[in-house]
């Protein structure tokens, strides 16, 4: 008898397991750990997904001293209040980080990233913020982004760091994928890590539900039959 396959959809892991460290990473880790040890405000930005949640996620797990809150770009509230939120999740920290989900804020969060930065100085505070920032910014948060230092993170580039990635992503699902069908996808899907992992996540569903094989032929016609339903 053929094992059944569990109906579970397994979470995205940001931990050491699935964490890619490539050229485009390199000078951001490496400031990192220079922050853990000096201080200072830091705006980690990119211009396209780039591991910046995931780093901020490794650094968290690994630094007790350090505390890390998530912020939804859509979110709605009033700013104060979110700044008390915050700030109770952030109580005991020595470190503080902020994710901030990529896009715009809604102005009450804007508002709220703003009196933040400024509760952090006067505290004393170090403090890291990631953000894939767009839309119009308020001029005092814009301001403060603007005194902070700000590192970038790139996405990998070349087909061994893209194929590191992807396999990355597949442990992450408990799955191996054959590196002949993975240079199928890379060919054939656009290089950016918004695309590749959320393919790979549905090529993993399709290919177990069917009962495929992942060889190269088949993982052709599977993106063929993708693209004809778009």
């Amino acid at each position: 008898m053929h094992q059944q396959r569990l109906n579970w959809l397994l979470p995205n892991r940001l931990d050491a397991d699935t964490w890619v460290r490539h050229d485009g990473v390199e000078d951001a880790c490496n400031r990192l750990a220079l922050w853990l040890v000096h201080g200072g405000r830091l705006w980690l930005s990119s211009d396209a997904v780039a591991g910046k949640s995931h780093l901020l996620s490794l650094l968290a797990a690994e630094h007790p001293q350090l505390g890390l809150i998530h912020v939804d770009s859509d979110a709605s509230g009033r700013a104060l209040q979110q700044v008390r939120e915050w700030l109770d999740q952030l109580e005991g920290k020595a470190f503080w980080a902020v994710d901030v989900q990529a896009g715009p804020l809604a102005q009450a969060h804007a508002f709220a990233l703003f009196h933040l930065l400024e509760r952090a100085r006067d505290m004393r505070r170090p403090i890291i913020l990631a953000w894939r920032s767009g839309g119009v910014i308020p001029p005092e948060l814009d301001s403060r982004l603007k005194g902070m230092e700000r590192v970038v993170m790139q996405a990998p580039h070349g087909d061994e760091d893209l194929r590191r990635v992807m396999r990355a992503v597949a442990a992450g699902l408990q799955w191996e994928i054959p590196d002949a069908a993975l240079d199928v996808l890379l060919v054939h899907l656009p290089r950016h890590l918004d695309a590749l992992p959320r393919m790979l996540r549905s090529l993993e569903a399709d290919s177990l539900q069917n009962g495929k094989r992942l060889t190269p032929a088949w993982v052709r016609k599977w993106l063929a039959r993708a693209d004809a339903m778009r």
